[in-house]
């Protein structure tokens, strides 16, 4: 058990720096990887879940999250400008 509250913690700590990167990112693209690490961990938190409760739907929503968060991540990386140096 003690196990999941390490995971939990964890988890909480890289939401919140992500957070942070969020919020002070200097670029858009800064921002955009802080949302795919905020998703990242949102799929770490339903798979944690997923292992406490013994739920097999769980997972299944983990992956929809993940494929949606993939989608998301895809299309904004065609919409941001790039730096050409």
């Amino acid at each position: 058990m003690w196990t999941v509250v390490v995971a939990g913690v964890m988890f909480g700590l890289g939401a919140l720096f992500a957070a942070v990167r969020l919020v002070r990112g200097p670029t858009q693209i800064d921002r955009a990887v802080a949302l795919d690490v905020m998703l990242a961990i949102v799929v770490g938190v339903i798979v944690l879940t997923a292992a406490v409760s013994g739920s097999s739907i769980t997972l299944v929503i983990a992956v929809v999250v993940s494929l949606l968060g993939f989608l998301g991540s895809a299309s904004l990386a065609k919409l941001l400008p790039r730096d050409r140096q």
